[in-house]
C-alpha cells in the first residue's frame, strides 16, 4: 500500500478540478446552559465543501501531521454528553475572500514533507487559490489545525519559525486547476 497516497492525491485533483471551494466547515457541539446555546469548535477537523463532496483535513499524530482525506460528508470524530448537540459552523466566509465570487478554486496544493505512506500525511499543507488566495493548514496549533486565511503565507512563516529543522523542509507541489502550469519551481516535487 506504500503508493496509496498518489493514488489519494489522483482523486483528490479530480475531486477538485475546475471547481470552487463551496464552503469551510468546522465541527464542534453546542452545549445549552440557562437557554443559552453556546458553539464549542473542535479544531482537529477542518472540512473543504467541493463539487459535493468534501476534503477533511484533520491533525493527526499528537498534532503533529495533517492528514488529508476525501469523504462524503462532515465527520463528528468526539464523544458529546447526553446534554450536548454535535454541530457545525460555516467558516468559509471569515476565511475566503470573497467566498461568493469565482476563483475559489484550487490551483495548487503544496505539502510540506509529505509521509509517501498509504496516506496523505504531511507536516503542513498551503493551497493557492486561482485568485491568488494562500490557505495554510498548520496542524501544531495547540487545540488542532490553525488556518491561515487572507494571507496565508504569514501563517507559513510562523509555523517555519517553530521548526527544529526548517532548512530540512521538502515541498511536493500537487497541481489542480487545468490551466495550472506543469513546470518545477523553487527546487518543489511537481505531481
Amino acid at each position: 500500500m506504500k503508493m496509496q497516497y498518489k493514488h489519494d492525491m489522483e482523486n483528490l485533483k479530480k475531486l477538485a478540478q475546475n471547481h470552487n471551494i463551496d464552503e469551510i466547515y468546522l465541527t464542534g457541539f453546542m452545549d445549552i446552559e440557562d437557554g443559552e446555546a453556546e458553539f464549542y469548535p473542535d479544531f482537529r477537523c477542518i472540512y473543504f465543501e467541493i463539487n459535493s463532496g468534501y476534503i477533511e483535513f484533520e491533525s493527526v499524530c499528537n498534532f503533529s501531521k495533517l492528514r488529508l482525506r476525501i469523504v462524503d460528508f462532515v465527520q463528528y470524530k468526539f464523544e458529546v454528553d447526553e446534554d450536548m448537540m454535535p454541530a457545525k459552523s460555516k467558516v468559509g466566509d471569515m476565511i475566503l475572500r470573497d467566498s461568493m465570487a469565482n476563483g475559489n478554486d484550487i490551483n495548487e496544493i503544496i505539502f510540506y514533507n509529505l509521509d509517501e505512506s498509504d496516506e496523505l500525511i504531511c507536516d503542513a499543507a498551503e493551497i493557492r487559490l486561482v485568485n491568488g488566495q494562500v490557505l495554510f493548514l498548520d496542524p501544531s496549533y495547540y487545540w488542532g489545525i490553525n488556518l491561515g486565511g487572507a494571507d496565508g503565507l504569514e501563517q507559513r512563516e510562523i509555523w517555519k519559525m517553530n521548526l527544529r529543522e526548517p532548512e530540512n523542509v521538502h515541498e511536493m507541489s500537487l497541481k489542480i486547476s487545468a490551466d495550472s502550469m506543469e513546470s518545477e519551481k523553487n527546487g518543489r516535487k511537481i505531481l
